[in-house]
């Protein structure tokens, strides 16, 4: 019970957004737009080494110390030479010891500072690619967000407002589908919709048991069980009811078939029917038949004639005629009479089309039968009783929507007959077909029409469907190229320089005075100093040069060819979804082909816009 209650709430959901809203033929998908990327997208931080310290090589270091060595050892000397104490030859080269020895202790101190200064610069580049991951990440799920609240489904309704629409191909739940889809919101508004059933696949069911949710009132009626005993004069004049069987028979024959035999069945049902009183059922007119034959046996119980209808039918046999032709058309048309009185009756059951078609209900008139012939003749006739009855004007007016499942052996000129009617009485006409043969593809696109192409498995009704819709011009790519290049260049380069330098100087002074004071009194002196200098330097350099440099370089080329093809190719016709579908139309903006679904459980999805996409653009 549980269970059976969740179903029937989801069905009335699904109802209810099926019977509401305007008329559509599907949703078409629209892909939503791609996430625009941030401006800065591709400008990440660069990470850019500092420059290091520059090192010496151990060489250079090795010769440097010799250097200093020796260089200690002459200032050693020089000092004793110059002031004659060795003790201040010592303090000289402690001196010198402090100096050289603080020169290293200030390259730690820098290699130090260098090591500080890198991590505080990859601290600050740490930080900006940070700051610059949030700004995309926040502007991508900006854009993530504003794309979810797109809509990607839209309602595909037919700009042009054509009064005629042929399905071809699909298969019976594709059907079903399309009609819930396609009917739904007809019945909601209060529109008729009537159903010929000929496909035996149920394919209003769907829509019937939707119905059932909205209180939508659905008439049933079981061809050919519901006519077996009906008055066929119901509603019809003799000689429209002989017209209408004569066009059902003639139907059943093949093109080029003699045209007089329309004249003789028309005339041979007429004057039966004229002999008859009420009611004309289908045992009665074979029992009529086999009179005007001359074989009729009344049987004890008297038959299904009287005695006056016998006999008005025997005066009735000169005026038909007893040539060969007349004798074997009679004979034809009475197997098929008795055929369909033999058929399983179901009283009770209302099967007249223009009765049922009432505004807001749903009327299905379905054909089914073990007998073949008995089928196809059922759905003849079925056919031109409705189509007489769009001729006589016996539909209301108020618009509504006629569906015909599987039309396919009616015949062009028929189906045109049928559509022509139904544009004078103000009706839409929808014909399902199976196939698209031969006979059927010279209907395709015709006049005040739209094509719908469901899955099509045969290859060349495929390729016929791809031709119809057309061809047009493409850009493939037919080459690509890569040209990928890169230099290398390496140099190296090496110095050594080596100075000696020795410089001597020499310098005396001499001096003297002499003073008088008074007579013979007199004073005088005489002073003198000597200094020498002695200067050896060394200085020996090592320099080497090592640079690298490498150039890439790619092209891509792509040579595009112009081809005229199928806009829609035979193989993606034949892989269409069971509710995927092509229609095309030419419509005011011109000609156009749609991709859409038919399936009516989109109604429930999230993302489903209300008006069609080709209102927004």
């Amino acid at each position: 019970m549980g269970d059976e209650n969740g179903t029937d709430k989801v069905g009335a959901q699904l109802a209810g957004r099926v019977f509401t809203g305007e008329e559509r033929w599907g949703w078409e998908y629209v892909e939503p737009a791609a996430v625009v990327p941030h401006h800065l997208a591709s400008k990440a931080p660069v990470w850019t080494e500092p420059a290091a310290p520059k090192a010496r090589n151990r060489s250079g270091q090795g010769n440097e110390r010799s250097g200093k060595g020796i260089g200690c050892g002459i200032l050693l000397v020089v000092g004793i030479t110059l002031f004659g104490d060795a003790r201040a030859g010592v303090a000289l080269l402690i001196i010198l010891t402090l100096i050289f020895t603080l020169g290293p202790l200030s390259r730690a101190a820098a290699r130090s500072a260098a090591r500080r200064r890198r991590e505080r610069l990859v601290k600050e580049y740490q930080d900006r690619v940070a700051a610059w991951q949030l700004v995309i990440a926040g502007h991508d799920a900006q854009q993530r967000l504003l794309a979810a609240g797109v809509d990607i489904w839209y309602p595909l309704r037919l700009e042009s407002r054509p009064s005629r629409i042929d399905v071809f191909g699909g298969t019976g739940n594709g059907w079903a589908s399309l009609l819930t889809t396609v009917c739904g919101p007809l019945l909601g508004a209060g529109q008729a919709v009537l159903v010929l059933d000929f496909s035996q696949q149920s394919v209003a069911l769907e829509l019937a048991v939707l119905a059932a949710h909205r209180d939508v009132p659905v008439a049933h009626a079981p061809l050919p069980a519901a006519t077996v005993t009906a008055d066929l004069l119901a509603g019809s004049t003799p000689e429209e009811l002989g017209e209408c069987l004569a066009e059902a028979l003639q139907s059943m024959r093949p093109d080029g078939a003699e045209v007089d035999l329309h004249t003789i069945d028309a005339d041979l049902i007429e004057t039966t029917a004229r002999a008859l009183a009420a009611p004309v059922t289908y045992a009665r007119l074979a029992a009529a038949l086999r009179v005007l034959l001359r074989i009729y046996e009344p049987g004890e119980d008297g038959g299904p004639l009287s005695t006056d209808e016998v006999t008005a039918l025997t005066r009735a046999i000169d005026l038909v005629g007893q040539g060969e032709r007349v004798q074997n058309e009679l004979r034809y048309v009475r197997g098929l009479m008795e055929s369909m009185a033999k058929a399983p009756a179901q009283a009770g059951v209302l099967a007249d089309p223009a009765a049922l078609w009432q505004p807001g209900q749903l009327a299905v008139l379905a054909t089914d039968d073990l007998v073949e012939r008995r089928k196809d003749l059922t759905d003849r006739i079925a056919f031109f009783q409705l189509l007489h009855q769009l001729r006589q004007r016996r539909f209301t007016a108020g618009g509504g929507m006629l569906v015909i499942a599987g039309a396919d052996r009616l015949g062009r000129n028929a189906l045109e007959s049928m559509a022509r009617q139904a544009r004078s009485a103000g009706i839409r006409l929808m014909l399902l077909f199976e196939h698209l043969r031969e006979d059927t593809v010279k209907i395709v696109g015709g006049s005040d029409s739209a094509t719908v192409l469901m899955r099509i498995g045969n290859g060349n009704e495929a390729r016929d469907a791809a031709q119809f819709v057309g061809q047009g011009y493409k850009f493939l790519v037919n080459q690509l190229t890569k040209q990928v290049g890169e230099t290398l260049t390496e140099g190296r380069g090496s110095s050594y320089g080596e100075q000696d330098g020795e410089s001597t100087s020499h310098g005396a002074n001499k001096g003297g005075s002499l003073s008088h004071s008074g007579f013979l009194n007199s004073t005088s002196g005489r002073s003198w100093g000597t200094s020498k200098t002695f200067t050896t330097s060394l200085s020996r350099s090592w320099q080497e040069t090592v640079n690298t440099s490498t150039a890439r370089s790619t092209t891509r080329g792509e040579n595009l060819s112009r081809v005229y093809e199928f806009t829609v190719e035979p193989t993606q016709l034949q892989a269409l979804p069971t509710t995927g579908m092509v229609v095309v139309e030419a419509g005011p903006s011109g000609r156009r082909v749609v991709f859409a679904d038919c399936n009516p459980g989109i109604t429930g999805l999230p993302r489903l816009s209300a008006v069609p996409r080709a209102a927004l653009t």
